[in-house]
């Protein structure tokens, strides 16, 4: 439901920041004032509010699965096999919800009572194949199996989804090795009542858990927004095309430093450059290789 709900509120957001951008951009007509309110200021303001659809989705879900009492049932019955992991049962929506969108699935562990088990979840919930990976897995396996019959990428996509479950159950493992246990873990919760939940108040908590979100989490995704746009902008602002502007971009020269690290992967500084814009959102990938492969088409 967070995936497929809230994508056309996602497309709203997004559609109105972007117009919001090319208004800017054809009021200030190309200048560097105008480039810096639209791709700086209002695309990175998009960026933190394109999430409040699927967070807030998110809190209704949770909140529907408590009011009803069928959460604490679901986390009960996989309390078992997470605390070979050193997880407990309150990981699980967290975890779940990390193959959806990881931002909201972090936020997800603040009902974790022990401060080693939400630390574990944190760290297992990025491994997790979340929506904004799609777009990059669509890439790369229509790449690989260019010629071959449909159903064969369709596999290997779901090879991956398995191998993230994998790896995160492993790496869970290590962690729970890794980090010394101060306080002794137990997983003991009430199982009430089944209920129909009060629809007034699910609204009211959701909405208050989403406004946090955008108080507490925002500030940090913009500001990171910002300086992928000064890294991709400057020094050479004024070139006259964007392939030629990022190419001698400040964030091109840190792409190209780390090329040696990259190379046994059979890339160049191209690819670095696309990974980095990446930490602003992994879907951005697909989109910065367009930019810097001078992709038309």
């Amino acid at each position: 439901s967070i995936f497929w709900m809230a994508k056309p509120f996602m497309e709203i957001v997004d559609r109105g920041f972007s117009l919001g951008v090319d208004k800017i951009l054809d009021i200030g007509q190309g200048t560097l004032l105008a480039d810096f309110m639209g791709h700086g200021l209002v695309a990175s303001l998009g960026s933190v509010m394109v999430f409040i659809p699927q967070i807030f989705i998110l809190f209704v879900g949770i909140g529907i699965l408590e009011s009803t009492g069928y959460l604490a049932r679901a986390a009960t019955l996989i309390d078992k096999p997470f605390s070979k992991l050193g997880l407990s049962g309150r990981s699980f929506v967290p975890i779940l919800s990390g193959f959806a969108c990881a931002v909201p699935a972090i936020m997800a562990t603040r009902n974790i009572s022990t401060r080693r088990e939400r630390l574990i979840t944190n760290l297992v919930i990025p491994l997790m194949t979340c929506s904004a990976r799609l777009p990059v897995y669509a890439l790369l396996l229509s790449f690989l199996f260019k010629d071959d019959a449909p159903w064969k990428p369709g596999v290997a996509l779901a090879a991956i989804y398995m191998f993230s479950l994998v790896l995160g159950s492993f790496a869970a493992m290590i962690l729970n090795r890794m980090i010394a246990r101060k306080e002794k873990s137990f997983f003991m919760m009430e199982l009430p009542l089944y209920r129909m939940p009060r629809l007034k108040i699910l609204l009211s908590h959701s909405m208050n858990r989403t406004k946090a979100y955008a108080l507490k989490a925002g500030p940090m995704i913009f500001t990171f927004a910002v300086l992928i746009w000064v890294g991709t902008t400057f020094p050479n602002y004024n070139a006259t095309s964007a392939q030629q502007k990022l190419e001698s971009s400040y964030l091109a020269h840190i792409g190209r430093s780390f090329e040696p690290v990259l190379a046994p992967m059979a890339v160049d500084w191209r690819v670095g450059v696309g990974l980095l814009s990446a930490f602003a959102a992994r879907e951005t990938f697909v989109s910065s290789l367009a930019i810097v492969f001078n992709i038309t088409d």
